[in-house]
């Protein structure tokens, strides 16, 4: 046995406390009945139900097994003997190094019955190992305080340059007067360069998301790690993660950058700042959220450079584009821009203001917030707790002599009587609702309670949009008509295409999005319709036979012309007679990513074996283009073989922001001191020596991951 002053007969730690009568066999029973579906340790449920406290654990371990009881805290463990025990086992096992002294390792252990991990970190040392017992909280003090994954990350950050000239302006154009906000139309500029690690983490990841032509960065503390997700073309997708102790400081910086009270935690906070990079601005929205494991943050990128799009861009065909041209050079009325959050409403608005600015017109705008500044508009922010709402604000707006008004949203019936009757008073409204498609939109205006009459009355058109993926023009190949058109009864087509994934498009087939829209304009037979109340069908056949080409169809036509795919449409665009299930949606995030770097052909069935077990989807790496196609992706863990490109593959590895903490391990045909201070710099999660055994290296997985 290699562990000292253990006994002979392995028993479970619930016995031993049944044994010792501290719990009963009944308490016991209740607790391994819940302990059942749970990924939680006996003493944590025997404690969560009151049964025993943690001091009454140990100490009975320590009595029942002879075994000294520990305080961590009074003993100061040097960096090399911590390195005996990786973080991820000490976390996960619970467990601590103490002491080494004449080849005999201390360790202070929450389970001294824990035989299996004695066994390995007996095998791993070469020594002897003298169990320990301590609480649980002395452990995770201890862990707390002498392991920091946040430490290897910020030393290595210390020596990652940033290329491009990074600066964050804080407190720009405030669109809000609360107290504590509002410090004039410039505030202080800071260059990022030769800064503090955890400035430079937030400026990097910034960066990343930029480039990466991401709209949304999602932060999501998690009980360990931190997930950071982009939101890209519509779709959210995992691109890194940090550990979990650098969650504050980051929380902290950003909330910084974008003038946040950083004392606050426990209430939702909303902020601003500006991102310039070379020259380029990029406004970013912050949004926080305290959750279970800590604040969460939706950071919204606007590129002013892409943000307005002009109207002859967005896709509209131009069967459609000639009617709404028609229908806003009208001088009253109201139009409508009408789909789900994320269908690009706010986009399309902003191209109609484009181009309806003239110097004859007085154009007003009233949205929450400010989204892009359109030169020649008079745009105002509403702040509600200040009495700044829609309908006061619109009510104001109207004594201000406008011919144009655009309000950011109809959210209630003030508003919406309010915006009807400036349309039949001689002004030009724009607005938008959240309802699926045209026809939707006039009941959900007569549920809010305007009148029909009101209704067709004021209403000159409506226009219902969604987004969907363009197919990347640079991987783009032709494919044969997809499965689901037959099994759907979908249009017949003759040919489709799809990407096939390349580095513009960061390998998922796409690259963009373009608009598919319904235009309903409302003719007299339709106004005398929703006058009588009509009900919606009624209205929707009576549209359609005088020629509205609808949402599906419009995004139909798309897949036709080879701009996007049949999934695409299938999963973006309502079709009432079914609802898909898209290759796309059903295979999102059910797999994690593992990448096999080098990894030599002997060994890689076993590995590949043990992952796909473990529920990986793994990716083979040789070449230097597999290995840049893999870094464009997300990675939860990441196998290296320690050839001679080991130095210059964790380099790239570690220098690309997404990865800079992914788990790691190395294969390696013999363990030297070198590999294993390489490992320590790297940040290494465990070395498997080769030949690789499934077993060891399935319990190496588990311990790297921390899960």
């Amino acid at each position: 046995m290699n562990a000292t002053g253990t006994t002979s007969t392995r028993k479970r730690i619930g016995e031993l406390l049944v044994e010792s009568g501290v719990i009963t066999s009944e308490q016991l029973e209740n607790s391994l009945l819940l302990q059942k579906g749970k990924n939680k340790r006996l003493g944590k449920i025997l404690i969560e139900l009151g049964y025993i406290t943690e001091d009454q654990v140990a100490e009975t371990l320590s009595r029942q097994l002879a075994l000294p009881l520990v305080d961590c805290a009074n003993f100061k463990p040097t960096k090399e003997i911590i390195s005996l025990v990786s973080k991820g086992t000490a976390e996960k096992k619970l467990v601590f190094p103490l002491e080494v002294k004449e080849r005999r390792f201390s360790l202070a252990m929450a389970n001294p019955l824990d035989w299996q991990t004695v066994d390995e970190l007996a095998f791993s040392t070469g020594m002897n190992i003298a169990v320990a017992v301590a609480s649980e909280s002395s452990i995770t003090a201890a862990i707390e305080e002498h392991y920091s994954s946040g430490d290897d990350l910020l030393k290595f950050l210390k020596d990652v340059p940033i290329n491009e000239k990074v600066e964050f302006i804080r407190g720009i154009a405030p669109e809000r007067t609360d107290e504590g906000r509002g410090r004039g139309r410039s505030g202080p500029t800071r260059e990022i360069s030769e800064d503090a690690p955890i400035v430079k983490f937030v400026a990097m990841v910034l960066l990343d998301a930029a480039k990466s032509r991401a709209s949304d960065i999602h932060i999501e503390p998690g009980e360990r790690d931190i997930q950071v997700r982009y939101r890209i073309d519509g779709e959210l997708k995992n691109m890194l993660k940090y550990p979990g102790p650098l969650h504050d400081s980051v929380v902290t910086r950003i909330k910084i950058i974008s003038d946040l009270d950083i004392t606050n935690r426990r209430l939702p906070q909303d902020g601003r700042t500006l991102l310039r990079v070379e020259g380029k601005d990029i406004d970013i929205r912050i949004s926080t959220l305290p959750s279970v494991y800590g604040e969460k943050l939706v950071l919204r990128l606007l590129d002013h450079a892409t943000g307005l799009v002009p109207l002859a861009k967005l896709g509209i065909p131009q069967t459609t584009l000639r009617p709404i041209l028609t229908m806003i050079s009208q001088p009253q009325g109201m139009i409508l821009v009408t789909g789900p959050t994320g269908s690009g409403k706010t986009t399309s608005l902003y191209a109609l203001l484009q181009q309806l600015r003239a110097e004859t017109k007085n154009i007003i705008t009233i949205e929450d917030p400010v989204e892009y500044r359109v030169q020649g508009t008079t745009q105002v922010g509403i702040n509600e707790p200040i009495g700044l709402s829609f309908p006061n604000v619109l009510r104001s707006v109207l004594r201000q002599d406008p011919d144009i008004i655009m309000i950011g949203e109809v959210r209630d019936l003030d508003t919406a009587e309010i915006a009807t009757r400036a349309a039949l008073t001689g002004h030009l409204v724009l607005s938008t609702l959240h309802t699926n498609d045209t026809v939707a939109t006039i009941t959900r205006l007569i549920d809010i309670g305007l009148e029909p009459y009101l209704v067709a009355s004021a209403v000159t058109g409506i226009i219902a949009q969604r987004l969907v993926r363009r197919i990347c023009p640079k991987c783009k190949v032709e494919i044969g008509p997809p499965e689901e058109v037959a099994d759907l009864e979908l249009p017949p087509i003759k040919k489709a295409f799809k990407g096939t994934g390349c580095k513009d498009c960061q390998f998922t087939g796409y690259m963009g999005r373009v608009g598919a829209y319904e235009l309903l304009i409302l003719d007299v037979s339709l106004k005398r319709l929703i006058a009588k109340g009509a009900p919606e069908g009624t209205i929707r056949e009576t549209a359609i036979k005088s020629g509205m080409v609808t949402l599906f169809e419009d995004a139909w036509s798309k897949v036709v012309q080879g701009i996007t795919t049949v999934d695409e449409v299938l999963s973006k665009v309502p079709l009432s007679k079914m609802q898909p299930e898209t290759k796309a949606a059903s295979a999102a995030g059910q797999f994690r990513q593992a990448l096999l770097v080098n990894v030599p052909e002997e060994d890689g069935l076993v590995v590949r074996g043990v992952l796909e077990q473990a529920g990986f989807d793994v990716k083979d790496s040789r070449g230097r283009d597999a290995f840049e196609e893999a870094l464009a992706k997300s990675l939860d863990l990441c196998v290296v073989y320690a050839d001679e490109k080991l130095a210059g593959i964790m380099e790239r590895l570690r220098k690309n922001v997404r990865h800079m903490s992914v788990p790691v391990l190395f294969l390696t045909d013999t363990v030297s001191e070198q590999l294993v201070n390489m490992g320590a710099r790297w940040g290494i999660r465990g070395v498997s020596q080769r030949p690789v055994q499934a077993e060891p290296f399935m319990s190496l997985i588990r311990e790297a991951l921390k899960d």
